[in-house]
């Protein structure tokens, strides 16, 4: 199963996501992006202009999901 990375990425900062998760899709990997960017607004965050990359193992970014 590929590894998807998804990592924060706003004008004055970057979170990386070193170990990743293991997805059998992209589309899988997409829908649990969407999940975290959910999360993260329900607890308060709100970067601005910040999305969140879903990248694949070989670091491409497959979906690009905006705060």
């Amino acid at each position: 199963m590929p590894c998807y990375h998804f990592v924060v990425r706003a004008p004055d900062h970057t979170h990386d996501d070193p170990d990743g998760t293991h997805f059998p899709t992209h589309e899988a990997a997409r829908e649990h992006g969407h999940r975290i960017v959910r999360e993260l607004r329900e607890d308060g965050y709100t970067p601005g202009d910040a999305a969140l990359l879903v990248q694949d193992e070989t670091g491409q970014t497959v979906h690009s999901i905006p705060f």
